[in-house]
């Protein structure tokens, strides 16, 4: 796989430092934008039906989570999910 494909959220498309991280998960999201003002915000932990796209996320070993990589479908991000699985040797959870 391409690396903008698989690191989308990460600065330059780079591979973060994956030994900051213990795991690797993945979620459903959706994006809301205020009318108003025209700021936007993702959701995260949403359902796959009512999902509009997925990420690929890292767990921090310290606490927290960073994005990794949006994806378009549950089976895209599965596949990417198993990739970085593969390249970083965390599990996923």
């Amino acid at each position: 796989m391409r690396d903008s494909r698989l690191f989308n959220c990460c600065t330059d498309d780079a591979a973060p430092d994956w030994s900051l991280f213990d795991a690797i998960e993945t979620g459903g999201c959706t994006t809301e934008t205020n009318p108003s003002t025209g700021d936007s915000w993702t959701n995260g932990g949403i359902d796959d039906d009512e999902a509009q796209f997925w990420t690929v996320y890292a767990r921090l070993r310290e606490g927290g989570c960073e994005a990794i990589a949006d994806c378009a479908s549950r089976v895209e991000v599965d596949a990417v999910a198993d990739e970085l699985s593969r390249l970083s040797g965390l599990p996923i959870v």
